[in-house]
This record gives structure tokens, sequence and C-alpha cells, in this order.
């Protein structure tokens, strides 16, 4: 059974598009598109439920959403209950096996669920989520007893061990006083 902890939001349904079940999903990702063969979760009532995307059911509406039709979702009154939902896919796709080498953008999402480490304190986290805003693309950490969210910088990530999926941080005392 999947969990809410094996996937990774990559989205929402926004709303409903036209009369036959369709939804515009927002992404910061073309993760639906690269996984269209693969069934998306949505977050409903907390809990990961999944969908399949219809033959032909995706189409770019621009560069940040999508019209999506699942199936049996077949009327506004359905689509309508998916409204708001997070759309989440599995993190095991995210994760080619044998393959050292990741693709820069898929990089920053393999990071969810890393543990941190602060360089100078020794403090140590969890990234709990990574997301886009407008192009920069910032951690939130679960530090120091308290959120905080860090720019994915050179400046503040020192070091990434993918095999132990430990980040090494440099967290600047203005960003641990300001949360």
């Amino acid at each position: 059974m999947i969990t809410g902890k094996d996937c990774i939001v990559i989205g929402e349904v926004t709303k409903t598009h036209g009369l036959q079940g369709n939804v515009v999903i927002t992404s910061d990702t073309d993760f639906l598109e690269e996984f269209i063969d693969e069934p998306v979760f949505l977050l409903l009532d907390g809990a990961p439920v999944p969908f399949f995307i219809a033959d032909n059911g995706l189409s770019v509406r621009n560069h940040k959403s999508y019209i999506v039709k699942f199936d049996y979702v077949d009327t506004k009154e359905q689509a309508e209950r998916l409204a708001g939902a997070a759309v989440m896919i599995e993190k095991s796709l995210l994760q080619d096996e044998g393959e050292e080498e990741w693709a820069e953008e898929e990089d920053i999402y393999r990071l969810d669920g890393f543990t941190v480490e602060e360089q100078e304190t020794g403090e140590h986290g969890e990234v709990i989520d990574v997301a886009d805003y407008s192009g920069n693309v910032v951690l939130t950490l679960q530090i120091f007893g308290k959120e905080i969210l860090l720019p994915v910088s050179e400046e503040y990530i020192k070091e990434v061990n993918a095999e132990e999926k430990k980040l090494l941080v440099s967290i600047p005392q203005e960003l641990i006083d300001l949360y």
C-alpha cells in the first residue's frame, strides 16, 4: 500500500475543465508527461488515491498547467471532488536502479526526505519539502525544532551524499533567527 511518505508532491488539481470530467493540474515539473503511463496519486481525505491518466488524456495548457482526463472520472461533478487535491507520484519513479547519474532537474526533487546536518553546529534535521517558487528552488528543513526555508545554492548546500541520503548545509544565523 502506498502512503504519503512514498510519494512526492508535483502539483495540484486547481479546477475542473468542461463537462466531461477533465481537470486542470498546475505543476512546476514535467513529471506528468514523463510518467504518463504510471498512476498519479491525489491526496483525498489525507490518503493518496491512485488515478490513471486516460489515453490521450493529457494536454499542455501552458508551461505550468495541464488539462487532464483521468480514467473513470466522466462528469463535472466527479471532477469537482478532486479540486484542491495535491497531485503526487511515487518517489521510486525518480530512482532509476543502477543509475548513479541523475538529471539535474530531478536531483532537486529527490532531496525530499534526506537527512540534514548543519555544518557549524552539528544539528541534525530532515528535508521535509522541495518547492520551486518561480524558478527559485527552496528546501523546507525541519531542524533546530522549527521549519526553516533554505534556498538551493552552493553557498548553503555544502555537500550532497546521494548514496546515504544526507546533506551538509550551512544555515546563516539570520535564517535560524527568522523562524
